[in-house]
């Protein structure tokens, strides 16, 4: 009977033994177990939500029909229609064999954009796929315009190409005697009533020649390099030199000239909106000037570095970049400073406004998108080498360049799963 006792005794303490560890255990393992297996069901959801999500029928609209010119139209203003969203997503990226300075058009559902590898390429907008390319003699750092189904582009050599928009073969070229950095533009003659395409040179020159045929219609020689691109604003060409002045230049009557004083010389384009011409200079002066009278209506001293950026203008407020590692948003009207957005390095990209939005590439490898009324950021995506190219936005597409050899193309960040 002892024994039996002590059997028992024994049993029943075993039993106390594996209650004291394995209920514990069980309390502990069962929570565990319990979320991991949620973590591997929603893993196998989410992978699956994610791979039937498709673009929202309900998206932001943003961006123009077309964007055929650097800064969206003629008078250069870096304005886009409707409203960016709060957040993007890569559609695709484009590979090029060198840097990506020159900013993209967006015409008719193709990409036309330009590289440091002496190609001018055509990308389809949605797939992202290349549909053909050009090869140029030199590197290209200008943007591309397009104009009645042709693609008009100057290299670093000096070379100017008219190019078949829809083929990519090229119609015309000609030489000019400096490099070629800055955007053509195109006005109408009005005399002639052809079309001409205007682009400035680092051998001091403007030129006007018939975008048809190439053939030159005028030339006009500034003081030093015209190294931004051209404005089109009633019929005359305006653009800085770095000869410190602001040039108006009729197109029928290229000797009738004004020019504005603007301090120092002027290294990028400027915007031209309801009369008033807007420009930065490299010594760190931004102004606002009358195109009628060539006035100075205000002028922004505070910063002491150079803007090679190209300045976006809407109703109420300039936004521009600058080399100070700041971008400026000032009140139209009187040049008063609203607010400043600071990041890691210098701002040679050209902003665009976009609804109550900013967009504009960094040299620290970013692409931010900026409250208009704050300057506070709103969302920013890592390209991860220098952004000296500008944006395009077209058809709910924004479009940039890289130092990478990169072009990207980015959408809304939204999805709704399909049904």
């Amino acid at each position: 009977m002892l024994g039996v006792c002590c059997m028992e005794q024994k049993g029943k303490g075993n039993i106390h033994l594996v209650r004291r560890v394995l209920v514990p255990l069980l309390i502990v393992a069962l929570p565990i177990a319990a979320a991991i297996a949620y973590l591997l069901y929603y893993e196998h959801a989410h992978r699956k939500e994610m791979l039937t999500y498709q673009p929202t029928s309900q998206s932001a609209s943003f961006g123009n029909e077309n964007w055929a010119v650097f800064r969206g139209n003629a008078a250069l203003t870096g304005r886009a229609a409707g409203n960016l969203p709060d957040k993007l997503t890569l559609a695709w990226q484009f590979q090029t064999a060198d840097a990506v300075r020159s900013a993209p058009i967006i015409v008719n559902n193709t990409v036309f954009a330009a590289s440091m590898d002496k190609h001018v390429y055509a990308i389809d907008l949605v797939k992202g796929i290349e549909s053909w390319r050009f090869q140029a003699d030199d590197g290209l750092e200008a943007a591309p315009l397009y104009h009645q189904e042709c693609i008009y582009i100057g290299s670093n050599s000096g070379v100017f190409f008219c190019i078949d928009a829809r083929t990519g073969q090229k119609k015309w070229s000609f030489k000019s005697d400096g490099k070629i950095t800055g955007s053509a533009n195109v006005a109408k003659h009005s005399e002639t009533n052809r079309s001409v395409v205007l682009f400035g040179s680092y051998d001091n020159n403007l030129y006007g020649l018939d975008a048809e045929t190439g053939t030159p219609v005028f030339k006009y020689p500034a003081e030093s390099y015209i190294n931004g691109s051209i404005a089109v604003i009633d019929n005359a060409a305006v653009f800085g030199s770095c000869d410190a002045n602001i040039y108006q230049v009729p197109i029928a009557d290229p000797n009738t000239v004004k020019t504005i004083d603007a301090g120092s010389y002027v290294a990028t384009n400027p915007a031209i909106d309801a009369g008033v011409i807007f420009a930065g200079s490299y010594e760190g002066t931004f102004l606002a000037a009358d195109m009628k009278t060539q006035k100075t209506l205000w002028q922004f001293n505070e910063s002491e570095d150079a803007f090679l950026s190209a300045p976006a203008v809407n109703e109420t407020v300039v936004v521009v970049g600058c080399r100070d590692q700041n971008v400026y948003c000032l009140n139209r009207s009187n040049g008063k400073k609203i607010w400043t957005f600071s990041a890691q390095n210098n701002f040679d990209s050209s902003p665009v406004i976009c609804g109550d939005k900013v967009t504009i590439g960094c040299d620290d490898g970013r692409l931010y998108l900026l409250d208009i009324h704050t300057g506070k950021e709103i969302f920013s995506y890592t390209l991860g080498a220098p952004v000296l190219s500008s944006p395009a936005i077209a058809k709910n597409h924004l479009i940039i360049g890289c130092d990478n050899g990169t072009i990207y193309a980015f959408i809304q960040a939204s999805y709704s799963p399909k049904n």
